[in-house]
């Protein structure tokens, strides 16, 4: 799979990330991590489902971490070819999911193949890059005609009330935007927006989220959604 990478970049030693294996400690530990790694992953299938190319063969997810979202893609794409970068050896040291491979590569210097991938996912990764336009323009060039990008990324007032109370540390972001940020960068980048949207309606879960999160749209009020989903595809 790695011949998905380029290869003059695909065994390029960037260093470590802004995470640590204590992430991925605390993404198997803890509820409130569990779950929006869950509901994360949840978006990416629907909006896969929903505008992606049929068939997906071929996933890329820029800043996989331990690569627990692309498992998990795994189990909806299962004759898909799956392949993760992150910048964080320590993170990807822990995975030990079959089927895919992941390998150390930096988003702002994205080594995969030009006008092959199917899928492209970037969840809870585009705060954290110093250059989002870059990165954009890199995933653009990547997908194939009609591929697919669904990226997700916290809502900005959300995110600094969390951080305020305690319930997120300061996690050194470099832009937390905002939805229409978000698809102006895609939009700039040559993509076309499909959806840009909201959701999770609490970032640790409730009862009967799924009916509460539709009735709150209903009502139009969809400023209560703590993150961001926005797909984007490539004319």
């Amino acid at each position: 799979m790695l011949d998905f990478l380029s290869k003059t970049h695909r065994h390029r030693p960037t260093g470590s990330g802004t995470c640590d294996a204590g992430y991925h400690e605390g993404r198997r530990t803890k509820a409130s991590l569990r779950y929006r790694l869950g509901r994360r992953s949840d978006e990416v299938v629907r909006c896969a489902r929903r505008y992606g190319p049929t068939p997906i063969e071929t996933i890329l997810d820029v800043g996989t971490a331990d690569g627990l979202v692309l498992a998990r893609l795994g189990r909806s794409f299962p004759s898909a070819c799956r392949v993760g970068i992150d910048l964080s050896r320590e993170l990807l040291a822990t995975s030990i999911e079959a089927g895919q491979t992941l390998a150390l590569a930096d988003a702002l210097d994205l080594p995969a193949r030009r006008d092959c991938w199917d899928l492209v996912v970037a969840t809870a990764i585009i705060e954290h890059v110093p250059d989002p336009k870059r990165v954009l323009a890199g995933i653009a060039s990547c997908l194939r005609p009609g591929g697919l990008l669904v990226l997700t990324a916290p809502d900005p007032f959300w995110e600094h009330v969390a951080t305020l109370v305690g319930h997120l540390a300061d996690e050194q972001h470099h832009e937390v935007m905002n939805l229409g940020r978000l698809a102006a960068l895609c939009e700039g980048a040559g993509l076309r927006v499909a959806e840009a949207s909201k959701f999770m309606l609490s970032p640790v879960g409730m009862p009967f989220e799924l009916p509460i999160e539709r009735l709150v749209r209903g009502l139009r009020m969809n400023f209560l959604f703590a993150n961001q989903v926005v797909a984007a595809v490539r004319p």
